[in-house]
């Protein structure tokens, strides 16, 4: 099983929204939570602070960032390890003895990261420049607040999908809306992990759905199921190790041709016995 980070443990251990709730009020905006700003150098005098699962979002200051981001700015601390040690020692999360070269693999993961964030906030600002990738997005049923919740964006030839991955951003996918191929990804390399994970665009539920699309994933979030998505037919070795730790059971829920009824078999095989094909009832309820 791989070893979590210091941030992705945070990250699991520490809710986000409950350690925002004791700095200002929140209430539920639609899939997201809403208050004032709790940033000490920002008077918001209007909600613009956005929680999404475990990102928050100000849209008033533009201070953005996770649960150790949060606590850095409410203590006045250096961002990353210096704030995420802090965190963990406040609220008792066991961390194991790491080398110096661990923590310093881990800033780097933690500012690649913050970077592909940024830059999938960029994207997803440009897209009132361009009406047709709006119309394109809305036409799958994704209207303002629901690219604004995932930050669906727009690139030169077409749209862009961050690639989440537990309230991170590990890439950004590159949607043409014309030629092929339809999806343009980064190198395994320029992943965080140094390898392509799954897209994981929501919270992690006891039930998970497995899907190959990352549209068809977020779909499935938007409705408040987990999900996560190949990204095609057949997942990595790496994929593969992350399924097997999400909590079951694991509802395979294969694309509607022949290909993707025989990779959702191959996969049931490689995860046996916590996966399940999806109840044929279950998919034409959702139609």
């Amino acid at each position: 099983m791989r070893e979590m980070n210091l941030f992705e443990r945070l990250r699991e251990r520490i809710d986000l929204s409950e350690l925002a709730g004791h700095h200002t009020e929140l209430k539920p905006c639609g899939q997201a939570l809403v208050g004032c700003c709790p940033h000490p150098d920002h008077e918001d005098e209007r909600p613009s602070f956005y929680i999404y699962d475990r990102r928050f979002y100000c849209y008033g200051c533009m201070w953005h960032g996770d649960v150790t981001d949060l606590w850095a700015a409410l203590k006045g601390l250096k961002p990353g390890m210096e704030a995420g040690l802090d965190l963990a020692r406040e609220f008792g999360v066991d961390l194991p003895t790491v080398s110096a070269e661990a923590k310093e693999k881990a800033e780097r993961r933690r500012n690649l990261e913050a970077d592909y964030l940024a830059r999938a906030q960029e994207h997803h600002e440009g897209l009132s420049r361009h009406p047709r990738v709006v119309e394109w997005w809305e036409s799958r049923g994704f209207y303002e607040g629901l690219r604004e919740m995932f930050l669906l964006g727009v690139t030169d030839d077409g749209a862009t999908i961050p690639f989440w991955n537990r309230g991170c951003v590990h890439g950004i996918v590159r949607r043409k809306l014309e030629g092929e191929p339809k999806y343009v990804l980064p190198k395994k390399e320029d992943f965080p992990a140094g390898y392509r994970p799954l897209f994981i665009p929501g919270r992690v539920r006891e039930a998970v759905f497995v899907v190959e699309g990352y549209i068809d994933a977020l779909a499935l979030a938007t409705l408040g199921y987990g999900v996560a998505a190949v990204g095609g037919t057949h997942p990595n070795r790496e994929q593969l190790k992350e399924l097997r730790q999400l909590p079951g059971p694991l509802y395979v829920l294969p694309d509607a041709d022949e290909e993707g009824e025989k990779a959702a078999r191959r996969l049931l095989e490689e995860l046996y016995p916590m996966a399940l094909l999806c109840p044929p009832e279950y998919e034409r309820k959702e139609k």
